[in-house]
């Protein structure tokens, strides 16, 4: 299953029910009661997403590890690829 046909899964298993009672083919005391909050449970539920997702980027941009190494390597690679140029003849400004 791609995560596409998962999350549209979910969102059919959110969907049916909610639109069954905002279309009014339920009828509970419950869902009479609390209508006005099942109405707007998907702004809600879009809030909490948008939360998540800021809180997710913050803290892995935060906890983001450094490659020393991997670094060293490409400054190797940069003064090799700069070496190769000269030989054939291109200059550089700096």
């Amino acid at each position: 299953m791609t995560n596409l046909q998962r999350w549209l899964f979910y969102a059919s298993l959110f969907a049916v029910p909610y639109l069954s009672i905002v279309l009014g083919a339920v009828h509970t005391q419950l869902t009479s009661k609390y209508l006005l909050h099942i109405q707007l449970l998907p702004l809600v539920l879009l809030v909490i997403f948008g939360i998540y997702s800021v809180w997710t980027v913050l803290y892995r941009t935060l906890t983001f590890n450094d490659c020393p190494e991997a670094a060293k390597e490409l400054q190797d690679e940069i003064l090799e690829a700069r070496k190769d140029l000269i030989a054939k003849g291109f200059r550089f400004r700096d």
